[in-house]
This record gives C-alpha cells, sequence and structure tokens, in this order.
C-alpha cells in the first residue's frame, strides 16, 4: 500500500497547492481593493464627518448655535470673501485669455519664453507673489519707493485681488493653451476662406470655441480666491477673509468648533461652484480637434482690432509683472542694505544652511514618499474604480474627488479632529503630514490615471485571462506597464504639488519637524524677505531639477520604445 500511495503523494501535494494559490492571489486582489477604498474612507470622508459633528457641537448636545454666531460675527468677512473671489475670478480670468493668447500666437522664442515662464510660476511655492508685491511695491518698494520716490500702503483689499490674480493665472493660461492647441483648423481655415478679418476670427470664432473653458477657469478661480488664507494674512492688513479668520481662530484662539463651523459655511459656496466646474468640463470636450493638425495658432494679435490690443497688452503686462516678480525673488536672497546701499551678500545663504537646511531636506523626504506612494495609490484605485467598476465605484469617485472642491484650513482642521486622539493618534508625526498631501492631491492623479487607462485596450487584459493569468496578473503585466507614462506625469505633479503645499498642512506641521514652505511663511509674517527669498529660491530650484530629470526619463522611455 505504501508503494501505491508514494508516487500519488506528490500529485496530491501539487493538486492542493494549485488550488490554494489561486484563492490566496484572489485573496490578495481582495484585499488591495479593501484597502484602497478604506483609505478613502479614514483620510477623506472620516476627517469631513469630524468637521460637521464638532460644528454641530454644544454644551448640551447637537445645536446650530455656532452657525448662528459666525453668521453674526463673521457676516462681514464672509461678504469680503465673496467680493474678493468674485473680482479675482474676473481679473484673473481677463489675464488668463490674454496670456493664453499671446503664447499660444507668439512664434520662436517668444512662445517658448512665455511657456517657460507659465511653467516656472506652476512650481513655485506659494506666497511668492505676496513676497515680491511687498518688496516692490511696499512703503519701501523697490519700484514705488526707490523709483518713483512714493510711500504707498499695499496692506488692502486691492493688494489681495491683486495678488490672488496674478498667482492663478498660469493654471488657468496653461488649460486655455491645452484648448487652444485642440482647437479644430478648419473652423479658421474656413473663417479665412470667406474673407473674415484676424479680429472677426477672434471675436466670432476663437472666444466661442474656448468659451467654457473660460467659464471653467472663471469657477476654478473664484473656488481658489475662496479658500486661500495665506495672502489675506499677508498683504491683507485690517482687511479679513473668512479663510483668514479660520486660520487666526485655529492658530490663535484654539476654537475648533467655531473654525469648523466657519470651515462649513465656507464649503457651502466652494462646492457649488465645484458641481457647476464639472459640468461645464464636460462642455470642453466639443472644441477639442485633432492635436496633429496643430501648427500653431495662426492669429496675430496686432492685427485683430482693439480686442486683439488689449488682450496684447494685458498678456504682455502680465508677463513684464511675472518677470519683475521672479528678479526680485532671486536677487533679494543675495541682497542686504549697508547704509542705504544694496550689496552683495552671502550670509543670507549661511544662515540657511546652518539652520534651515533640515526643512529642505525633510521636505524632499516626504514629497519623494508622496510621489511614491500617492502614484501607485492613484494608479490602482483607478483602475479597480474606473476599469474594473467595483461596487459602489461612483460613490468612492466622488469621495476621492471632494478633496479637490476642499479649502486647505477645512481639510487640516479635520485631520486634527480625526487623529489627535487614540486610537489612531497621529498628531505630531510624519505620517499624518504624508496622508494629507497624498489624499489631497489625489483628485488630480486619478485624473491622470483614468486617461492612461483610456489607453490600454480591454483586448490585452483578456488576452491575459485567456492564457491563465489572473487579476493580480493583470495589474503586474498589464496595467501598470501601460500607465508608465502617467506614472510619471502623477510623480512629477506629486512632488511638485507636495513642495509648494500650504493649506493644509500649515495646521499640521510639529514645531520640531518644520517644512521649507512652513518656514517660508514664517519668515514672510516675521519680515524677513531675503530669507524667505532664499528659501522660494531653493524650492523652485529643487522642483526644476526634479521635473527636469522625470522630462528626460520620460523621453529617453519614449525613443527607446519607437526604436
Amino acid at each position: 500500500m505504501s508503494k501505491a500511495a508514494g508516487p500519488d503523494f506528490p500529485l496530491r501535494k501539487r493538486a492542493s497547492h494549485d488550488a490554494l494559490f489561486p484563492a490566496v492571489r484572489q485573496l490578495a486582489d481582495q484585499l488591495i481593493l479593501l484597502a484602497l477604498l478604506a483609505s478613502i474612507c479614514l483620510f477623506i470622508l472620516y476627517p469631513m464627518v469630524c468637521i460637521l459633528w464638532r460644528s454641530l457641537q454644544d454644551g448640551d448636545g447637537v445645536s446650530f448655535a455656532m452657525y448662528a454666531h459666525v453668521w453674526r460675527k463673521y457676516r462681514q468677512s464672509l461678504y469680503n470673501s465673496m467680493l474678493t473671489a468674485t473680482c479675482t475670478a474676473l481679473l484673473c480670468t481677463a489675464f488668463s485669455v490674454a496670456a493664453a493668447l499671446l503664447t499660444a500666437t507668439g512664434k520662436g522664442w517668444l512662445r517658448v519664453l512665455g511657456m517657460g515662464l507659465l511653467l516656472i510660476t506652476m512650481v513655485s511655492p506659494p506666497f511668492v507673489s505676496s513676497l515680491a508685491y511687498i518688496q516692490l511695491y511696499g512703503r519701501r518698494g523697490w519700484i514705488t519707493y526707490r523709483v518713483l520716490g512714493l510711500s504707498l500702503d499695499p496692506y488692502n483689499c486691492w493688494g489681495v485681488i491683486l495678488m490672488q490674480s496674478l498667482s492663478f493665472v498660469p493654471v488657468n493660461a496653461l488649460f486655455l493653451m491645452g484648448m487652444l492647441t485642440k482647437m479644430d483648423q478648419g473652423s479658421l481655415l474656413a473663417a479665412r476662406d470667406l474673407g473674415a478679418r484676424p479680429k472677426h476670427i477672434l471675436r466670432d470664432v476663437v472666444l466661442p470655441l474656448i468659451r467654457p473653458g473660460i467659464l471653467v477657469c472663471l469657477l476654478l478661480s473664484f473656488v481658489r480666491s475662496l479658500a486661500d488664507f495665506g495672502t489675506p494674512v499677508i498683504i491683507g492688513g485690517r482687511f479679513s477673509t473668512i479663510a483668514s479668520d479660520i486660520y487666526m481662530q485655529l492658530m490663535g484662539f484654539s476654537d475648533l468648533e467655531k473654525a469648523s463651523a466657519m470651515n462649513m459655511t465656507l464649503l457651502l459656496p466652494s462646492v457649488a461652484a465645484f458641481f457647476l466646474y464639472r459640468y461645464l468640463m464636460v462642455k470642453t470636450g466639443s472644441t477639442s480637434g485633432e492635436r496633429s493638425q496643430q501648427r500653431g495658432l495662426w492669429l496675430p494679435l496686432h492685427r485683430c482690432g482693439a480686442l486683439g490690443g488689449i488682450l496684447a497688452g494685458g498678456g504682455i503686462f502680465f508677463f513684464l509683472v511675472l518677470v519683475l516678480q521672479y528678479i526680485c525673488i532671486f536677487a533679494s536672497g543675495f541682497i542686504k542694505r549697508v547704509k542705504g546701499v544694496s550689496v552683495f551678500t552671502l550670509d543670507h545663504l549661511e544662515r540657511l544652511m546652518r539652520y534651515n537646511a533640515d526643512t529642505l531636506v525633510r521636505s524632499m523626504v516626504y514629497a519623494l514618499i508622496v510621489a511614491l506612494a500617492g502614484t501607485f495609490f492613484a494608479m490602482l484605485f483607478s483602475y479597480y474604480v474606473y476599469r474594473r467598476k467595483v461596487r459602489f465605484g461612483s460613490f468612492f469617485d466622488c469621495l476621492a474627488t471632494l478633496p479637490y472642491m476642499l479649502p486647505g484650513t477645512c481639510f487640516g482642521i479635520g485631520y486634527i479632529l480625526a487623529f489627535n486622539h487614540p486610537p489612531l493618534k497621529l498628531t505630531g508625526t510624519a505620517l499624518i503630514v504624508i496622508a494629507n498631501m497624498l489624499f489631497k492631491q489625489l483628485p488630480t492623479t486619478t485624473k491622470i490615471c483614468t486617461a492612461a487607462l483610456a489607453q490600454i485596450p480591454d483586448a490585452q487584459e483578456k488576452a491575459v485571462r485567456d492564457l491563465g493569468g489572473d487579476k493580480l496578473t493583470v495589474i503586474k503585466d498589464v496595467i501598470l506597464p501601460g500607465m508608465r507614462p502617467a506614472f510619471l506625469s502623477c510623480f512629477a505633479y506629486n512632488f511638485s504639488s507636495s513642495m509648494t503645499t500650504s493649506g493644509a498642512v500649515l495646521f499640521l506641521i510639529d514645531p520640531g519637524n518644520q517644512l521649507a514652505v512652513f518656514r517660508l511663511f514664517d519668515a514672510v509674517n516675521k519680515g524677513e524677505y531675503s530669507m524667505a527669498a532664499l528659501i522660494a529660491t531653493f524650492i523652485i530650484l529643487i522642483v526644476v531639477v526634479v521635473e527636469g530629470l522625470v522630462y528626460l526619463l520620460a523621453s529617453r522611455k519614449e525613443k527607446a520604445h519607437v526604436s
């Protein structure tokens, strides 16, 4: 009997192994999905529920008394926020259209210069515009005082509106340029063949075609202005907005109940504008044509009448302000005043290396972790939700998009309330900062990954399954390799955003483990403008170098693939 059982034993062992191994891989696939969805609920939904619940807390139970108090005491701040957001949205959108058209219609080095300035501004840390504004146009500003002999007060409502408008232009301009480069050239050629003059083409063809994009820029600028607290805190003076009041309530008085109620009040117009934005984004697809047909937008603005002249003038003004801003930032870190004379110095650099170098290193480490972990999270989440179409996928997709519409103060306070007590006490640790960065940037990275998934044919997945591959094999051999371009794009976006983010993490950083962006904000508030300018310069250089390396790697991969 032992002889009969002997040869059959390895076969039974292999059969049990073959039966067990697929079950383990199936379980691993379900655990990955569970971990993704649980993370969305834990780090996005749960903090928002904590804010809502805390805003309703009263000594005797649930009450709306705090909302009534906020409305009575901060009605003027809410009005200021709406006024600032409306003016900023209008002015920023006008500058965005002008900058996009000026760059898209430019030729040669002018077009390259315009794109370079827009991209540098994209990777700049926050508060740069406010810092340059104070140094250029303040009471002792380089232009207002030293050139024009004026001593003006820059701390007011109009300074906030102007700086917010200029700060938000690059994102909007690049978005509009994407629409212009994909514009159907047949419409422009048909108008030219019918004898339309350039000013009529601009007025009756180009601007109507990008109208949905203009409305999107208007709404995005409105939402970003509502959520911005840094600019009003730095250059608002006595002019306060609801976002700056939230910052003061949290940092100055630690009143979490009032700050939560103020955040929920601020969230209502942001959510309304966001859903209108989502509706308009669907309409922007109707303006797309074949990218390969585009050879530059032949539409000289100087021949487009008064409207073209206004747009060209607005674009030139914006780029001149941008150039002055970065000259001021880069120069301020190496200049000091000695007996009324500006002289070159390395004192600020020596001080930065001595006392603040660790903040730059820590920021880079956090950004690299977020770039890697956040990119893989977005790739897997997009695959399970959009390609596998798991149950309740639309609900979790909405949750993943939620951070996009939340003000930074709201997302930061939510993490304080959610993770400030056992069993998940994360405040004061690096994990809470990294998680906040990752999930704040998740909406954009998932959209990048979803677009890449659309380029992977379903037939490849079916072929792997027909050849005996399971779901994990599909992920390993089809999805991840096919999303390599999206990986590089998400990595660059996560890294640059993590290096320059400020809204939520300013409330979560431990005083003993500061990041560079927090040190920048602190230096501006203390009036250490040279140190702030030097920190901003280093952040810009680090982000530009990393994104340049990613671009070179992507180009090499593309050439290798083509060959």
